[in-house]
C-alpha cells in the first residue's frame, strides 16, 4: 500500500513537489480554502504518513495549529513533517534578505519560529528547509548550511528547493534537521 502525503500550500514549489512525487505516494493537495482553519483538514486520509507544508508566507503558525488540531482529532499518526520556512529565523543571515509579500518582517519571522516550535512539540520526525532569496532560475550548485551556522545572502531556485524536499521524502534524508538552502556559483 502506498504511503499517503498531504501537501499544503498553493505555489510553484508545491506544484513541482507534487509532480515529482506523483505515482510514488498517494497525494492529497490542499491548495485552497482557509488553510488557517481546522475544518479545511477535516477529511485527511486515514493512512496519512507525511505532511509537507509549503504554506505562507504569512500565518504559517495558524496553518500548523489548524492542521495538527485536525490530525489529532482524527487520531492520525504521522511519520514525518516537512516544512518550507525561511532563512533568517535564527538571525543567522549575514546581510539583508528580501521577504517578498511580507509587510511586517518581525511578525513573519515570529510566525515561522512558532510554526516550527509546534512541529517540534508534536514529537514527529521533521525536516525544516530555510531557503534564502527564492528565485525562478537556477544560478549555481545547491549548498546545504546546517542549523547554527552563518548563512550568506544569496539565491536558491524553486527547482532546487523542490528537489531537496523530494530527496528528503524519497531517501528519508535530513531527519530532525533544520537546514538553510542556497546556490553558489
Amino acid at each position: 500500500m502506498m504511503k499517503s502525503i498531504v501537501l499544503i500550500g498553493n505555489n510553484k514549489i508545491e506544484k513541482l513537489v507534487a509532480q515529482r512525487l506523483q505515482g510514488q505516494f498517494e497525494l492529497t493537495e490542499i491548495t485552497e480554502g482557509d488553510l488557517t482553519k481546522a475544518a479545511t483538514y477535516q477529511h485527511l486520509p486515514t493512512n496519512l504518513a507525511m505532511m509537507i507544508s509549503l504554506a505562507g508566507p504569512m500565518d504559517v503558525d495558524l496553518v500548523m495549529d489548524a492542521f495538527f488540531s485536525a490530525a489529532r482529532q482524527q487520531q492520525l499518526k504521522l511519520e514525518r513533517v516537512v516544512m518550507l520556512s525561511t532563512a533568517g529565523i535564527d538571525n543567522e543571515v549575514t546581510g539583508k534578505l528580501k521577504y517578498p509579500g511580507v509587510k511586517d518582517v518581525t511578525e513573519y519571522l515570529r510566525e515561522q519560529r512558532y510554526a516550527i516550535k509546534m512541529i517540534d512539540e508534536e514529537e514527529i520526525p521533521y525536516t525544516i528547509f530555510r531557503p534564502v532569496n527564492v528565485i525562478n532560475e537556477k544560478t549555481g550548485n545547491p549548498v546545504v548550511i546546517n542549523e547554527g551556522e552563518k548563512v550568506p545572502v544569496g539565491n536558491v531556485s524553486r527547482e532546487t528547493i523542490a528537489n531537496f524536499i523530494v530527496q528528503a521524502i524519497q531517501a528519508n534524508q535530513y531527519q530532525n534537521q533544520s537546514i538553510a538552502l542556497i546556490e553558489t556559483k
